[in-house]
């Protein structure tokens, strides 16, 4: 089973953009639980967020030190375009993030071989003492 790591917050880095209004739906519901309860998905080498936009929105907008995550590489993960209009590989997420012209709003989609639903349960005070 892979292993839920905590990774500092100011690493990652978004592939795509965000719905604001779904970014504030989240950050609710979060903090109305008080827990931290879904891992972001997220490239091992360069901290790009393969899925959790709008979790790492959250984390930043909460000061979150951490937030928990999986890792995985591109080599193990299915990417494609959700718009006909982008082309979407590795290659492409990683020149796109690194221009700083990250791709629209549900562009990206990653298919991950496992750990897909896994979930797991922090306190928010944790997360923002990173203890």
């Amino acid at each position: 089973m892979r292993e839920i790591v905590l990774i500092d917050t100011h690493l990652l880095k978004h592939i795509e953009g965000f719905s604001k209004k779904r970014a504030l739906w989240l950050k609710e519901k979060i903090l109305k639980e008080n827990s931290w309860t879904v891992p972001l998905k997220v490239e091992k080498n360069n901290f790009l967020v393969m899925d959790g936009q709008h979790r790492m929105e959250v984390a930043l907008a909460l000061a979150l030190k951490a937030v928990p995550c999986l890792l995985y590489s591109y080599d193990e993960v299915e990417v494609w375009s959700l718009r006909d209009q982008y082309e979407v590989s590795s290659k492409i997420i990683k020149e796109r993030v690194e221009s700083k012209n990250i791709f629209p709003y549900k562009t990206a989609k990653h298919a991950f071989p496992d750990s897909g639903d896994l979930r797991c349960n922090f306190n928010l005070q944790d997360l923002i003492s990173n203890n």
